[in-house]
């Protein structure tokens, strides 16, 4: 008894056409590590979004922040006041390669949150989503301690340094 096993083949080229036509492709890649930094520390986050210039003409790009995990909802980052968004991009042939840098000027316990780059076609519509990645903000221990540089010690060897120069200058 003979049993007819179809080939896989029709299914492969239906799954590979149906992805070539999709067109727009975009892809959005950035570190996956999780970031700690100091309160009043600045700092830069990186995103890097790759696409072809025929499939994707044009692309919408943003940072968006979540301050937990588990909500849907995501803000786009646009206050200039509080972060500094930078692009830069080149082009080789067909491909573009946009980095967007977001920057903190001054971090603060609030800034701590899940971070997601994403980007858009905006002629095709394809969307890529970069993965969350965690920014830890921790307190500054010094912060709110005055420190002076010029302790007692310090005073009285200046003192003395100066009284030496002197006589040195006068038995000379």
């Amino acid at each position: 008894m003979q049993i007819f096993h179809p080939t896989p083949a029709p299914l492969i080229m239906a799954v590979l056409c149906s992805l070539l036509s999709a067109g727009g492709t975009v892809v959005v890649k950035y570190s996956r590590e999780p970031v700690t930094e100091t309160e009043g520390h600045s700092l830069s986050l990186k995103c890097e979004v790759q696409y072809e210039i025929q499939d994707c003409d044009i692309v919408n790009n943003w940072w968006y922040i979540k301050p937990t995990k588990s909500e849907p909802e995501q803000e786009p980052i646009t206050d200039p006041n509080q972060y500094v968004i930078e692009v830069n991009e080149t082009q080789k042939e067909q491909l573009r390669q946009r980095n967007i840098f977001l920057s903190f000027n001054s971090l603060s316990l609030k800034d701590s949150g899940y971070y997601q780059c994403d980007a858009k076609c905006l002629n095709s519509g394809t969307v890529a989503k970069g993965h969350l990645v965690y920014l830890k903000v921790t307190a500054d221990p010094y912060k709110g301690l005055k420190v002076s540089t010029w302790s007692g010690q310090l005073k009285a060897d200046a003192a003395v340094l100066a009284f030496s120069a002197i006589l040195f200058l006068w038995c000379y």
